[in-house]
């Protein structure tokens, strides 16, 4: 999975484990909440009922006293008779309620109790001190208020759990979108591929075709020729063209080839002085003039052949963009952790127009030519994990900088 898919995906991963964590505590701790909010409302009436009931003892004040919290109250005394009840009709009778078990530590006793009409209340119990008399004092508060905490909790994790199911599915649809561009970039991909193929056809039975021709013909002119030494000139000539044929499919079997060759250390100075050599008369016959610059001892690990090929490459290169002779400089020198090597020629330089171009496979500016070599420099670059630039001018040469990392 690419790194950008990780990261859209990590975004609901986090949001569903914090949210949902935050809401699913908020949840569990709802009901607590709600009935330390019911006791915290029981214990404040209870302290005003306590504080009417001691200054008056005919518990008038009481019979006044209302709040929308308060199912009923009563008060009963030592001898379970009722001294008061929200409920007249009950003053003085007899309380059936059963003794509580009142906790020593809070001093009172609670539980929720269902009414005949089928409302759950909050029942509290407690003792309190009236003028001379002790009382129990029976109190039931409506729970809507405080269960409104609980009914918040729920609808928090419907809503929660609403958007991170919506998260997700744009995320899936984020995702879908990504990997349809995916098949689509794939698919535009293949169709250049496919171009460029039929591109790189036309130009190898373009570059193929000429060669035979010539082969064809002085293969001819072999049977009819007058002496050996036309024959020969004709033989010569044959073995030309099936040189330039052969090196046209090696340079094309060489881009298309994946870098599967053994590596290991090697030193870019010698290297560079068996390319040096190899060109060396091809130098001197076209009036190049060839210095060189080392630095010892720099060491990379690559495939040697294929850092050869590269070298080459730029080389002749620079040696083709000076057909009437000039200077072919090559430095090697060492930054940081890079060994660079710079091939500057003092050829007619390359156009601004065609410069993004020339790295690019089968393009090319010359008449006869496949436009593999540079392409093929790069991306031999790029397998050893470095990069090929190229500054150039119009009249000033051009310079093509090679940056490959150092053996660690």
């Amino acid at each position: 999975m690419r790194k950008v898919e990780r990261f859209i995906i990590a975004i609901p991963i986090c949001f569903t484990i914090l949210v949902g964590w935050f809401s699913w505590s908020a949840f569990q701790s709802a009901p607590q909440v709600a009935e330390e909010n019911l006791r915290g409302a029981g214990l404040s009436i209870a302290a005003a009922i306590e504080q009417l009931a001691s200054v008056d003892p005919a518990f008038q004040s009481l019979a006044r006293y209302r709040m929308a919290d308060i199912a009923y109250f009563s008060l009963i005394d030592q001898h379970k008779v009722v001294r008061f009840h929200t409920n007249s009709a009950l003053v003085g009778t007899v309380s059936k309620e059963v003794p509580p078990v009142i906790d020593s530590n809070s001093g009172i006793s609670e539980e929720r109790k269902k009414l005949g009409t089928g409302e759950e209340i909050y029942l509290l119990q407690t003792t309190i001190h009236g003028s001379g008399d002790d009382y129990l004092l029976i109190l039931g508060l409506h729970t809507f208020r405080a269960d409104r905490v609980i009914r918040r909790a729920q609808t928090g994790v419907t809503v929660v759990t609403f958007l991170t199911v919506s998260l997700w599915f744009v995320t899936l649809g984020v995702m879908y979108l990504l990997r349809r561009d995916e098949k689509r970039q794939r698919e535009l991909a293949r169709q250049a591929e496919l171009a460029r193929l039929g591109e790189l056809g036309a130009v190898m039975a373009h570059e193929i075709r000429n060669p035979l021709a010539g082969i064809k013909g002085f293969a001819q002119l072999i049977e009819t020729a007058e002496t050996v030494d036309k024959a020969r000139l004709y033989a010569n000539r044959i073995v030309t063209q099936s040189i330039r044929m052969e090196s046209l499919v090696n340079d094309l079997l060489s881009f298309a080839r994946e870098d599967r060759g053994e590596r290991q250390a090697v030193d870019l100075a010698v290297l560079l002085q068996e390319c040096l050599a190899m060109i060396r008369i091809e130098a001197d016959s076209a009036g190049v003039a060839v210095t060189y610059s080392t630095h010892p001892a720099l060491k990379i690990t690559a495939d040697s052949d294929r850092i050869i090929q590269l070298l080459l490459n730029l080389l002749k290169n620079g040696l083709q963009a000076m057909p009437d002779g000039g200077d072919l400089r090559i430095e090697l020198e060492k930054v940081k952790s890079l060994a660079i090597i710079r091939v500057r020629d003092s050829g007619i330089g390359i156009s601004p127009e065609n410069l993004p171009h020339i790295f690019e496979p089968f393009w090319t500016s010359k008449a006869r030519g496949t436009g593999i070599g540079l392409a093929l420099c790069r991306k031999v670059a790029q397998e050893h994990g470095g990069r090929l630039t190229v500054e150039s001018s119009l009249g000033s040469g051009t310079t093509f900088t090679l940056q490959l990392p150092l053996e660690t």
